[in-house]
């Protein structure tokens, strides 16, 4: 058994070291390849005169208001998510310490969402100490409270518009819940007795796992919730910016399956995986054109939102940084510290 679990972990950092020898521009430019090939697949048989119609008929005003007002929503909605993230399994991080570490990840995302999340990362290891391995295991905890958040907004969303975009739907959904509550239980009950299960129960990586209890996991899900359900509300409006009606019950209903889709790190701010689910999800209720239309149009103000917020947040990041690192003479030694698991 222990043969199996070291040759898995053999298996990881042979992989982890493929993408490390590619370097970061040669991912960002395969990311941007395959949104690239995403939207060519897509736009097949489309005439830019179409595009253009789609674009003169839509109310500008109403679309850039509801994107800059989502756009917003979310980086309060997330710094105030990620501070009580890490003052709940590291140490106490205020909003306003959260700002900058934030807005410096919403600007790596336009590379790449893994690119973005190292931001946090970077941040949880200069300024709190935390190695990179346990903070990557902290979002990940979160990430499983996401997960939670959109199977039961999808389950909501087929009962009360009540189709399903594919078979068996509600059958991968609950198989999906069960599968993240049976990972709670794990943490939840305390040391296993069998060895194996032992080992990565006690392992360091997973502190954050070890240490949540249900009230940490409830706060998780009521931070995150208003966002994803706000979403909802946000595609319904940008869609009637560009004379595209879809009951609003349909768009609730389908949007776990477009935030799922972008938040894989595949393509930078889901260009490309976005365009295609929207297209899936909502064909049925307008043309090719004006479903691709209004996507790149949220794309492409996700973008330059982003980049906006960028001017001088990376830059302060960095300052921060400095500035930390000044301040404590003995950072070289607890930097080095930093870098080694601690202790179960």
């Amino acid at each position: 058994m222990r043969s199996a679990v070291n040759k898995a972990h053999s298996a990881i950092a042979a992989l982890k070291s493929v993408l490390d020898a590619l370097g970061p521009k040669i991912r960002t430019a395969l990311s941007y390849a395959v949104a690239a090939a995403v939207l060519w697949i897509v736009a097949q048989g489309i005439n830019p005169p179409l595009i253009a119609q789609s674009l003169r008929r839509a109310d500008g005003p109403l679309f850039v208001s509801v994107c800059a007002a989502s756009f917003a929503f979310w980086f309060v909605g997330e710094t105030l998510l990620f501070s009580r993230l890490f003052s709940y399994f590291h140490q106490r991080t205020s909003f306003s310490e959260m700002l900058v570490p934030n807005a410096a990840q919403y600007f790596l995302q336009v590379v790449n969402v893994a690119v973005g999340s190292s931001a946090l990362l970077f941040f949880l290891n200069r300024r709190k100490g935390v190695p990179w391995l346990a903070g990557g295991a902290t979002l990940l905890l979160q990430a499983m409270v996401d997960f939670q958040v959109l199977a039961l907004m999808a389950l909501l969303g087929l009962a009360v518009a009540g189709h399903a975009r594919f078979h068996g739907a509600v059958y991968y959904l609950a198989g999906m819940l069960a599968a993240m509550w049976l990972m709670m239980w794990f943490w939840l009950r305390g040391q296993p007795q069998w060895w194996l299960t032992r080992l990565i129960y006690d392992g360091p990586l997973f502190r954050s796992f070890r240490e949540a209890r249900l009230s940490h996991y409830l706060r998780l899900f009521m931070l995150r919730a208003p966002i994803f359900v706000c979403q909802g509300f946000v595609f319904f409006g940008e869609m009637r910016a560009f004379a595209i009606h879809v009951p609003l019950a349909t768009v609730m209903a389908d949007t776990p399956l477009i935030l799922l889709a972008t938040s894989l790190p595949v393509t930078p701010v889901g260009l490309g995986s976005e365009q295609l689910m929207m297209l899936w999800c909502f064909r049925p209720f307008a043309s090719v054109a004006d479903l691709l239309t209004v996507s790149l149009a949220i794309s492409a103000t996700a973008v330059l939102f982003r980049c906006a917020l960028g001017i001088g947040s990376v830059r302060a990041f960095i300052r921060q940084v400095i500035a930390q690192d000044s301040a404590a003479p003995a950072a070289g030694s607890k930097r080095t510290s930093a870098l080694v698991p601690d202790a179960p």
